[in-house]
């Protein structure tokens, strides 16, 4: 009766093995009794008419799948009898062994369905983050466009206003040039031909002062201009005078100092006019107003704005 319920117990313990048990094989078994006896694993391959190999694989519970259990069992009941072990006991490791493996199989998948899962919960809360983040900019683009067009809207009224009142302005001062349209003060009680008087004088004033200095102009440019160029580098240069005449071109090196004589006024091209000084009758020419790097196209004398 003892001995059918250890079997019984053995048999629940084979079915049933502790996760966190120690499977100790038929290998271990085996070969703990073939030392206590002093036999070596050639002893026991000679005894059982096997390979010394294949002893060596059954004490390292190393049983070749292809081969039937029967094999493997036989293998083991012969082993068991020649050291003086029970063979129910290695029997039993033996298959325990195999649930014990089944078991570690449904660990490792349990843990690998484990770790997708986790994975994918990690990719779902990553994509809600990107979602929230997305619609909050979107709210936040929502709220600024309005307030940009407004802002918009009243830059474009006050340049308008600015334009309309400057051109207001323009109008004014052509039509009375000597009056500030700005701060101009409260016009006085005058008769009508007074100021048609005073107007006509204010002409004639202003034409004698454009005629005066059209003269001026006239009498400071002689007839033949002379102008002296100096590089500070290289620089393409394409000169006409008055008639038409092509009197320079090319690029000039730096260093190179350039005198030409021609009728005024003259047609000017400087490839880089940074890199270029000119005196034009003995008058040093002002060449900061022409943008660095860029083809500056002028005439000498300057032309007044």
């Amino acid at each position: 009766m003892d001995k059918n319920l250890s079997a019984a117990q053995n048999s629940k313990t084979i079915n049933e093995p502790c996760e966190d048990a120690v499977v100790v094989g038929p290998g271990k078994i085996l070969s703990d009794a073939r030392i206590k006896l002093s036999l070596s694993q050639g002893n026991i391959a000679s005894r059982l008419n096997i390979k010394e190999s294949l002893v060596s694989n059954i004490e390292e519970d190393n049983f070749d799948p292809k081969l039937p259990a029967t094999f493997n069992r036989g293998y083991l009941r012969g082993y068991a009898k020649l050291v003086h072990v029970e063979v129910d006991e290695v029997l039993s490791a033996y298959d325990l062994l195999d649930i014990a493996e089944v078991q570690r199989c449904e660990m490792q998948s349990f843990s690998n369905l484990t770790g997708k899962q986790a994975e994918h919960s990690r990719l779902m809360w990553f994509s809600y983050l990107i979602a929230a983040i997305l619609f909050g900019l979107m709210v936040l683009w929502w709220f600024q466009s309005p307030a940009e067009q407004v802002t918009l809207a009243i830059e474009s009224t006050d340049v308008k206003s600015q334009v309309g009142k400057k051109v207001n302005i323009d109008k004014n001062t052509l039509e009375n040039p000597q009056v500030d349209p700005i701060n101009q003060p409260a016009a006085p009680n005058v008769e009508v031909s007074d100021v048609e008087d005073t107007q006509a004088e204010k002409t004639k004033k202003l034409a004698q002062k454009s005629e005066k200095n059209i003269t001026e102009d006239t009498q400071a440019i002689p007839e033949i201009s002379t102008a002296v160029f100096s590089f500070s580098g290289d620089c393409w240069v394409n000169i006409y005078d008055a008639t038409g005449e092509r009197i320079a071109w090319g690029v000039k090196k730096m260093g190179y100092i350039m005198t030409i004589s021609g009728k005024a006024p003259l047609a000017i091209t400087l490839g880089r006019p940074e890199l270029a000084t000119i005196v034009f009758n003995e008058q040093p020419i002002d060449l900061s107003t022409f943008n660095a790097g860029n083809i500056a196209k002028f005439t000498l004398p300057l032309s007044r704005r």
